[in-house]
């Protein structure tokens, strides 16, 4: 306390040995350092209001954004829960359909094989056959694939490649070849080993 008091006796005596012009002059450069000091430092809080106030809006746009992509999340989820559903209850068979196809409209028949390929991470396998029918009318294609992919297959049927090539030798006539797929959920792996 002492060091305080002495220090405050010295400036009232250095104030009181200044004329009144010089005790004008320090009490103006007081004040405006006072001034400065407070308007410095509203500046510098104003400053880190508005840094801080960006920060929250942008905080506030990214969780907007998220709430966003969660709720296209769940409306996507709903649409792979129900596209899985309709998928399990799929039993079109592809021979069985392309057999009937073909016999309907009286095109030949060769051999058709058919491949399963799991599609990556989806859970869904792809079954697919490829068809090659020759000589054949542009209408008894076009009957060909409204057939194969009538809607009373349910939209599970469709055809995923389509080489047209017209003949040399008749050109009313045309070559096809296709690639008809449906699709079905992969079915659960078997358990690895057996009884032992």
């Amino acid at each position: 306390m002492a060091p305080k008091q002495s220090l405050l006796n010295r400036m009232m005596a250095a104030v009181g040995r200044m004329s009144s012009r010089e005790r004008r002059l320090v009490v103006v450069t007081v004040a405006v350092a006072i001034v400065f000091v407070f308007v410095g430092g509203t500046l510098f809080v104003q400053a880190r209001l508005d840094k801080a106030q960006r920060r929250l809006g942008e905080r506030q746009g990214q969780l907007q954004q998220i709430l966003g992509l969660e709720s296209q999340y769940h409306e996507a989820e709903q649409e792979r829960t129900r596209v899985q559903e309709v998928l399990a209850r799929n039993d079109v068979q592809l021979f069985t359909l392309l057999s009937k196809v073909k016999q309907e409209l009286g095109l030949p028949m060769s051999d058709l094989s058919e491949r399963r390929t799991p599609l990556k991470e989806s859970g869904i396998d792809e079954i697919s056959v490829d068809v090659d029918l020759r000589q054949l009318s542009i209408d008894k294609l076009g009957a060909f694939l409204e057939k194969v992919e009538d809607p009373a297959n349910k939209g599970m049927v469709k055809v995923l490649k389509l080489k047209v090539k017209t003949r040399f030798d008749n050109p009313e006539l045309l070559d096809v070849s296709m690639k008809v797929a449906t699709y079905r959920p992969t079915p659960p792996a078997a358990p690895a080993g057996g009884p032992g």
